[in-house]
């Protein structure tokens, strides 16, 4: 590859945001090769662009499709414009800046995860990438029937022209995830968590205790459009299957969720609206299981948001979750024109959703413009955090403090109380541990030993290699809060020696005595 090509592919990936399955990120490696077979040239950035987005978005899907695309764009003397338009519709320019809207696609699109239909033909869609997402009757119906928080209401209505702003795209959605899905040869189809099709046989459904109602009749053409998956086995409850421990009423609900390397992880569900708003219907899902069984699978994250496209409720104002983050609906039209009513907003649970962190408020829709708020964005905010004040630390290091509860639930298996949390925060940040593994570990031997670890003296000799490749990098950072350049590494290993700054108090006191005369010369 050439330099210049190299630079352009670069260029043009750090200003794309997105996020490509396997088959768009094959088909965008392509894009050059396309160009050059169209155009005779290499794309520049922005063209690059304009076409690697048209592929995220499902417009071309095969290299084929691309190339044809470019060449009729040549053939009618146009070159790709010098950046992606707009709207994936012919909807109109955006009348402000794009992240105003409540979708990146176009000024008249409601956000992803939203349930549209028409008000000609009572078929239900889940909005997905800016386009509709088929969802089955059967599927939509008996959550609907089962749901104790929802209604028929939570499906938006929108006119005919309006519905068909919404290119149709392929059918693997949320919906889908948990059920059972019946061939028309009556062969029964598992739909995991990865949204993957997979081989349920008569004899592991009865082991695995599926409810009779997990079943729903479809095409082999809707079947045709998920991956295969292996066939599940009976010894374990797959990912994006519910479960409960204790009574049917009052018990504990989980998602079997499956983790990094395919292993299989329970994650509690701190409220049951965060359950039912992920489509999951209330009898006709739930499989109870012992304390045994429960225990074969290792502590995941809590559940406690409500999934992307729904409306919360919060100090009376409403927000939109997208991207797991709360964008402030900040004008009642917009909130009308966007066809929403009192029953999509939630207020159950506001003490968890209040934790969220913020985005960029939704103050556009249509041809409807806040003005007051679109002239400028608001400033992101965050959720209050027991890391904000951890500065002398790595990132990294602040990034594990605040994985501290959900790892101890994966390796206890069992909620962290303050204490626990207080003692193992001051762990990492004192420098014990630095990485995740590290922590896994010495959790495990506690968990293993009943003994808590104890810190490292600050007066005892250690090791010189343990002092160079450990200590030195954590003082330096929590003094200077910087990494040592290769001269300050080089400078303080020659001085870590045998009788001489060989502890760590004494490495520290060296370390803050130069600093502090630095600075003094300094001024």
């Amino acid at each position: 590859m050439s330099i210049r090509l190299l630079l352009i592919l670069l260029t043009a990936i750090t200003i794309l945001p997105f996020t490509f399955s396997p088959a768009e990120a094959a088909l965008i490696n392509q894009i050059n090769q396309a160009y050059r077979a169209a155009y005779g040239q290499n794309p520049t950035p922005s063209q690059w662009s304009y076409w690697a987005k048209r592929v995220q978005r499902g417009d071309k899907t095969t290299y084929k499709a691309l190339v044809g695309a470019m060449s009729f764009q040549k053939s009618n003397g146009r070159k790709a414009p010098a950046s992606a338009p707009a709207t994936t519709v012919a909807a109109g320019s955006f009348k402000a800046s794009t992240s105003l809207y409540p979708s990146p696609y176009s000024p008249n699109l409601l956000p992803d995860g939203t349930l549209i239909k028409s008000s000609a033909n009572p078929q239900v869609y889940y909005v997905l990438g800016g386009k509709r997402s088929y969802v089955l009757s059967s599927v939509i119906n008996r959550w609907l029937k089962e749901a104790h928080f929802f209604n028929q209401g939570v499906v938006i209505t929108l006119s005919p022209q309006d519905f068909a702003r919404y290119k149709p795209t392929h059918t693997r959605n949320p919906l889908y995830i948990g059920k059972v899905l019946v061939h028309p040869s009556g062969r029964q189809f598992y739909i995991d968590d990865k949204l993957r099709k997979r081989p349920l046989s008569a004899s592991v459904r009865s082991a695995l205790k599926f409810p009779g109602g997990n079943k729903y009749s479809t095409t082999a053409a809707h079947l045709k459009e998920f991956p295969a998956g292996p066939a599940l086995k009976a010894n374990k409850q797959p990912g994006g299957m519910i479960v409960y421990d204790g009574p049917y009423h009052g018990g504990r609900i989980w998602r079997i969720a499956e983790a990094a390397g395919g292993q299989l992880q329970k994650r509690l569900y701190l409220g049951d609206y965060f359950y039912e708003a992920e489509y999951y219907p209330d009898e006709g899902q739930r499989v109870g299981v012992s304390a045994g069984e429960l225990a074969k699978y290792p502590r995941g994250p809590n559940i406690s948001k409500y999934p992307d496209g729904w409306l919360v409720k919060l100090g009376g104002k409403v927000y939109v979750l997208q991207k797991g983050r709360l964008r402030h609906v900040t004008s009642p039209k917009v909130l009308a024109a966007m066809g929403y009513g009192k029953q999509n907003i939630i207020s159950a649970f506001s003490n968890f959703t209040g934790k969220l962190p913020h985005s960029q408020p939704i103050s556009a829709f249509k041809s409807i413009n806040a003005s007051s708020t679109a002239a400028k964005a608001t400033p992101t905010k965050t959720a209050p955090s027991t890391t904000s004040n951890l500065t002398r630390v790595k990132p990294s290091v602040r990034a594990l403090i605040g994985q501290v509860n959900d790892i101890y639930r994966y390796v206890f298996d069992k909620e962290v109380t303050s204490s626990e949390n207080k003692f193992w925060t001051d762990y990492i940040h004192s420098g014990e541990v630095s990485t995740k593994a590290e922590l896994v570990d010495k959790m495990r031997q506690t968990k293993n030993s009943g003994r808590k670890p104890g810190k490292t003296s600050r007066n005892a000799n250690i090791s010189l290699d343990e002092l160079r490749g450990k200590w030195f990098p954590y003082l330096f950072y929590y003094l200077h809060r910087k990494e040592p350049s290769g001269n300050d590494t080089n400078y303080w290993n020659s001085r870590i020696t045998e009788g001489d700054r060989d502890t760590i108090q004494k490495l520290d006191g060296n370390l803050q005595w130069l600093w502090q005369n630095e600075r003094k010369t300094s001024k």
